[in-house]
């Protein structure tokens, strides 16, 4: 059998030099990335095992502080009683009192915080159902404002019907406590789209400057005065459950004439 051409040769051997260049990025290429996976895969778990203590951390320390702030609100309220014509002690104890009392509402919001939007396994859920319970339980407010509330078509989502309840809730609420001088009317609705649903809470309150219409969403961030009941979490809880549920929550306002509180699930 005659020989290869030399020239033929030499393309052979820089082909197989090739392949062999090539085979060996191939391999460092798998190396890295299965690298990158295992580093990806421990990443993942510790900032699992770091969420799961932040909330074991959270839910102790609630408990801890609540025992002592019962015990201040309680022995405050027996001073009034053993000292009812003490104006000087009757104010003291007002203010210790109230103090207690907020206290004790931050630390039921921020165990709510961080509780919510973890661990849970998204089912069918038809929005009047979570609408309906955010209804219930803000009844009684809803009758001490007299504020009419019209409701509209509501669709099925994929997701938690109790996060989806404390959303509402929010929301509901907060067309109660800004409300302005005039009747109250809330309308709330649901758009369905082709991949999303849309649900929009609607009032004619005093409404949100253009400005703080994303900073209302920020942890503890209050844009009224102290003599409105909360304190800032509220609609921080909302964007948290939105995250979970792959959706999202904003605002829609001038600043004058009311503000619509919209949020958006995948269908």
């Amino acid at each position: 059998m005659d020989s290869l051409p030399e020239s033929i040769g030499n393309e052979l051997d820089e082909a197989r030099q090739k392949l062999l260049r090539l085979e060996q990025e191939h391999s460092r290429c798998v190396e890295e990335l299965k690298a990158a996976e295992d580093a990806a895969e421990e990443s993942a778990a510790n900032a699992k095992n770091a969420a799961d203590e932040l909330q074991y951390f959270v839910y102790a320390a609630s408990h801890d502080l609540q025992q002592p702030l019962r015990a201040v609100n309680t022995h405050a309220q027996l001073l009034q009683r053993r000292f009812p014509d003490d104006e000087i002690a009757r104010e003291f104890t007002k203010v210790i009192v109230e103090g207690a009392t907020q206290m004790n509402g931050l630390i039921t919001d921020l165990l709510t915080y961080s509780r919510v939007g973890n661990h849970f396994d998204p089912q069918p859920v038809h929005l009047s159902a979570p609408l309906q319970w955010a209804l219930f339980t803000l009844n009684k407010v809803i009758g001490e404002s007299q504020a009419q509330v019209a409701v509209g078509e509501m669709y099925e989502v994929s997701g938690n019907e109790k996060q989806l309840a404390t959303v509402f809730e929010n929301l509901i609420g907060n067309a109660i406590k800004f409300r302005a001088a005039a009747p109250l009317l809330i309308e709330i609705n649901a758009q369905c789209e082709e991949r999303q649903v849309i649900v929009s809470v609607r009032d004619n309150g005093s409404g949100i400057k253009p400005e703080y219409l994303e900073r209302v969403f920020e942890p503890f961030k209050r844009l009224h005065s102290k003599d409105i009941p909360g304190n800032g979490l509220g609609l921080s809880i909302c964007r948290k459950i939105m995250r979970a549920h792959h959706g999202k929550i904003w605002i829609e306002s001038n600043g004058d004439t009311g503000s619509v509180a919209k949020f958006a699930l995948p269908r």
